[in-house]
C-alpha cells in the first residue's frame, strides 16, 4: 500500500505534520480518518484547506469513505500520509482489514488519567491495551514527533515503565 506515513496524532493536521512530515515525505495526499470531523462540514473544510501546497490534496474521510478510497485507482497511484486521532481509530482500521506495517505515534498529549511515556506521548490503560493489540498484529509502533527526531519503540517504553501492566 502506498502509505508513506501512518501517524497517530490527537491534533491530526498541524504545523509538525505540514512543515515536518509533509516536506520530508512529499506526499500526494494527506488523509485524515475521523468519523467525527467527516460529519462536521465546518471542521472538515478547515482541515481540508489547511495545507496550502497546491500539489498535495487533503481529505477527511469517515470509515466508509476511507474503505471506499482504498479500493480506488487513485489510492494505488498516490503517496499517502494517513492521520488518525487515537490508537482506537487505528485498531478500527486494522479490524476492517487495512494493511499497516508501521505506525508513527507523534502526539498523544496530556489529559486527565494519562501517564507520561515521553514529552509527546501520554497514555492511559485503554491506550496501552490497544497498543498491545496492534503490536500483536505485527504492526511496529514507533514514537517520533518530527522527522529529524530519533525513533523510539513505544511497546518497549511501556514495558520498561511497567505502566498499566496486568
Amino acid at each position: 500500500m502506498p502509505f508513506v506515513l501512518v501517524r497517530i496524532d490527537d491534533r491530526l493536521i498541524h504545523g509538525q505534520v505540514i512543515m515536518g512530515w509533509g516536506h520530508a515525505l512529499n506526499p500526494d495526499r494527506i488523509v485524515l480518518y475521523s468519523d467525527e470531523i467527516a460529519r462536521n462540514p465546518w471542521e472538515r473544510e478547515l482541515c481540508e484547506c489547511s495545507y496550502t501546497d497546491s500539489d498535495v490534496k487533503v481529505c477527511v474521510c469517515s470509515l466508509e469513505q476511507f474503505l471506499q478510497y482504498l479500493q480506488s485507482e487513485e489510492f494505488t497511484k498516490e503517496k499517502i500520509i494517513l492521520l488518525v486521532e487515537s490508537p482506537k481509530d487505528l485498531l478500527r482500521l486494522l479490524d476492517c482489514g487495512v494493511q499497516i506495517s508501521t505506525v508513527n505515534v507523534g502526539g498523544m498529549h496530556f489529559r486527565e488519567g494519562k501517564v507520561k511515556l515521553n514529552s509527546y506521548i501520554y497514555v492511559d490503560a485503554e491506550d496501552v491495551e490497544i497498543f498491545h493489540q496492534i503490536s500483536k498484529r505485527g504492526v511496529k509502533i514507533e514514537g517520533q514527533d518530527v522527522p529529524t527526531a530519533k525513533k523510539v519503540d513505544v511497546i518497549s517504553m511501556i514495558r520498561k515503565m511497567a505502566i498499566f501492566e496486568k
